[in-house]
């Protein structure tokens, strides 16, 4: 009798599991209900949903209570892509001068720790022109030798750069750029070339003080070298846009951006240009004033003075370090301006003195305009480069360029461009293969993506 009430009772409580195992804890009929308390007694732990921050507080709160996400957020991941900053900063159309402000003012945006910016930019255009003069191809976005004939079409990749910028602390930050060009492999028509276009670093804060320095291989801060037109330079670009290496010192606010860079003696990357190897002895100054920075209106003037020019030598050469004479200076003047949708710019650059090569200065100027209809941007260039007298073959380059832009986002661009080039002098053999009646017509497709 015992044993069978023992088994009765364990079957009771078996019976008594099971139904609490298999009924909602919630709802169910053994649900749990808690004891009730006063609240003034006992505070409910919040949820980490309902954790209160401490800006939504009026009153101390226990670090324990505090959203720990809101209390030490992480740190943003050190190595990302950085489209915003990398775009502008490998565009070659515009900010040539002054791309150091870019990474100083991502500086003051980052968090303070060590962070690696990547990214990239591609360029592609598909071409077709033809010529008045066979062999003589003036337009200046490709090497004369690159085209035999009347004609001329091809696809190419013209560009594909990369960007790296390492703010290493809220004081210190570097910048490196390499490039893929299949147009900088004259004068052998090689599949292109890879270089480090751009390496440099950069000193100062300018959220604690408006002073900073750089130092290393540059575009030169000389002017302002940028243009309106979606693909193609201007002529004043390609007659002297500098890159060089050295070091300088700058002032920054929102009015005024003045800098005085030192530069590496004997020959530079493109125009600069001095006498003697081992010395700091060609120098760059720029200067620009906001005049006036509004929603709806946005003037901008400057100017710069280059001490050394590829001008100074008897022999017309872009690449021999050792031809070269006494310094010849240029200086250059510019503005932008922009009235509601429309932009206009213009950029007046010469030597001081005339190239030996010719007899007379070298010049050139640029007349633009365009309209901002986001996401289409219609524009018109007229640039014109001058190294000769009325009488001589060799007078000028002269380069119309209508040119329309589509933005399907803000990092890819689709362009059209008609391009009207007028008189055939290129730097080198200018004095014997020139000629002024040539003409050339092109129209050229362009896409630019960057990441």
């Amino acid at each position: 009798m015992q044993r069978r009430f023992q088994w009765t009772v364990v079957v009771l409580m078996m019976s008594l599991l099971w139904e609490t195992t298999t009924c909602d804890a919630q709802t169910g009929p053994w649900a749990y209900t808690a004891p009730q308390t006063s609240s003034s007694l006992i505070e409910p732990t919040p949820d980490a949903a309902s954790w209160p921050s401490a800006s939504q507080t009026s009153w101390p709160v226990p670090d324990s209570l505090l959203d720990p996400v809101a209390v030490n957020p992480p740190p943003p991941f050190p190595v990302r892509l950085d489209t915003d900053l990398m775009a502008p900063l490998l565009d070659f159309q515009n900010r040539q001068s002054e791309k150091e402000l870019l990474v100083l003012q991502s500086q003051t945006a980052n968090s303070g720790d060590p962070t690696l910016l990547i990214g990239a930019q591609f360029r592609a255009s598909m071409l077709a022109s033809w010529s008045n003069s066979s062999n003589k191809f003036n337009y200046l976005g490709r090497f004369p030798p690159d085209f035999t004939g009347t004609t001329a079409s091809d696809i190419r990749l013209l560009h594909a750069n990369q960007g790296f910028v390492a703010h290493a602390s809220p004081w210190v930050s570097g910048y490196l750029e390499t490039l893929f060009s299949d147009v900088f492999s004259f004068p052998a028509f090689d599949q292109g070339s890879f270089q480090v276009r751009q390496a440099y670093v950069t000193l100062g804060n300018l959220d604690e003080l408006p002073i900073y320095a750089f130092a290393g291989k540059k575009t030169v801060s000389f002017g302002h070298m940028g243009t309106l037109s979606p693909f193609s330079q201007s002529v004043v670009w390609h007659y002297f846009a500098p890159l060089a290496e050295g070091g300088g010192i700058a002032y920054h606010d929102d009015i005024l951006h003045l800098s005085a860079t030192a530069l590496n003696g004997s020959r530079g990357i493109r125009v600069a240009d001095s006498n003697v190897r081992g010395e700091l002895n060609n120098f760059a100054a720029n200067a620009n004033v906001t005049v006036i920075s509004s929603p709806d209106v946005d003037l901008d003037i400057g100017g710069g003075y280059l001490d050394g020019t590829i001008y100074d030598g008897q022999v017309a050469e872009h690449l021999d370090s050792t031809v070269g004479g006494p310094m010849n200076a240029a200086w250059d003047a510019y503005m932008t301006a922009r009235i509601g949708w429309l932009h206009l710019a213009g950029e007046y650059l010469t030597t001081l003195k005339e190239w030996p090569v010719t007899g007379h200065k070298v010049v050139a100027y640029r007349a633009e305009g365009a309209i901002d209809l986001s996401p289409l941007w219609l524009s018109v260039s007229w640039s014109e480069g001058v190294q000769g007298n009325q009488s001589t073959e060799f007078e000028f380059n002269q380069q119309l360029v209508l040119g329309t832009e589509y933005r399907i986002a803000p990092n890819i661009k689709f362009s059209i461009e008609y391009i009207r080039s007028l008189g055939f002098a290129p730097l080198i053999n200018i004095t014997t293969v020139s000629d002024k009646s040539v003409r050339q017509n092109t129209f050229l497709l362009g896409v630019t993506v960057a990441i």
